[in-house]
């Protein structure tokens, strides 16, 4: 048998089309590095894991902030955080306004009552003018002022900004046992000289949304005291891991106790449960004595809450009946108790 012959061509001129491959397309395109000038002179303290410990604080300070300002100024507020920097005092400066507040704010110890640090609180003239404009019973359109504060609005920022070191405290407490408390405040940053302009700083920047106004307020706190902070908080939190579960499940007990402590219930002593008909339930009348099953010696059952939960005695204390706790019921008296 013959095999049959192939007759077919190959595409071209007798050569098989092959589609050409670009292998460039292989290579990974490198992004431009960009390298910043490093200095040894004054080298940063925190790394970016150390700064996470002030997340908590943020996280506080945004929920904190954004409800009491909205109730404070009938305004709606949103309030995001943006960055934790660190850099120098003079660099924080040089992106304040001359014509804009500052406070200063202590954050003292809240045991023994010493300081342990200084703090700048800064709003933007923006949103200070705003506030005023609210509490003085304006709607809120007049904030675009370029001039200083009259001492009327200081005194009103004054009071504005003593309302929010009570919510710094509130922020900082699961990180530091601290009480801020506003001790004065700068109408010229460049005036704010506590402490020396080459020293490193930590600036919390947040971003706070009021009606058409969005505007970026700010924390500053010298880096040496708050290295002493994050330490003392990261010792605590170390202490308060190394707990077996043992002993958190002993103070997870008592915390509970604790807050049920104040709480009342309702104890019912039943001397019996019986069925009476309908009809001798209407003709009841006073004298009319029901025997029950129980006897007089037998022991009760007392329920908390309707629950019952103990075995009881009736007697006399002076001049009242009382019951006095024999046992814990058992199951066989919780399945009489519900199956009378």
């Amino acid at each position: 048998m013959k095999q049959k012959k192939d007759n077919s061509k190959p595409n071209g001129k007798g050569k098989s089309k092959v589609s050409s491959y670009d292998f460039r397309q292989n290579t990974v395109r490198s992004e431009k590095v960009i390298v910043k000038n490093y200095d040894f002179k004054k080298p940063k303290k925190f790394t970016k894991e150390h700064l996470r410990g002030l997340n908590t604080v943020n996280e506080h300070i945004i929920r904190i902030f954004a409800s009491n300002l909205s109730g404070l100024l009938r305004v709606f507020c949103e309030v995001t955080q943006l960055k934790i920097v660190e850099c120098r005092y003079s660099e924080y400066l040089n992106t304040l306004t001359d014509k804009t507040l500052i406070g200063l704010v202590d954050m003292n110890d809240e045991k023994t009552g010493d300081n342990r640090c200084t703090m700048i609180a800064h709003f933007p003239s923006t949103i200070n003018f705003f506030i005023i404009d609210i509490l003085l019973g304006g709607n809120g359109t007049n904030y675009l002022l370029d001039r200083g504060f009259t001492d009327i609005e200081i005194a009103i920022l004054e009071n504005f900004y003593t309302k929010i070191t009570r919510y710094l405290t509130e922020a900082w407490k699961n990180l530091a046992d601290v009480k801020c408390e506003l001790t004065g405040y700068e109408t010229n940053p460049r005036l704010a000289q506590f402490i020396s302009l080459e020293d490193s700083v930590v600036v919390m920047s947040f971003q706070i949304k009021m009606r058409e106004i969005t505007d970026i307020f700010s924390f500053c706190l010298p880096s040496i005291n708050l290295d002493s902070i994050l330490r003392e908080a990261l010792t605590k939190h170390a202490k308060t891991n190394g707990k077996n579960e043992n002993d958190k499940e002993i103070l997870r007990r008592e915390n509970l106790t604790d807050s049920l402590k104040g709480s009342t219930m309702e104890l019912t002593a039943v001397l019996d449960n019986l069925y009476i008909d309908m009809q001798d339930i209407i003709n009841l009348k006073v004298s009319d004595v029901i025997p029950l099953n129980t006897r007089i010696d037998d022991n009760i059952i007392l329920t908390v809450e309707g629950e019952p939960k103990f075995t009881v005695r009736v007697g006399d204390r002076k001049i009242k009946k009382s019951v006095k706790i024999c046992d814990v019921v058992s199951a066989a008296d919780i399945k009489d108790y519900y199956n009378y």
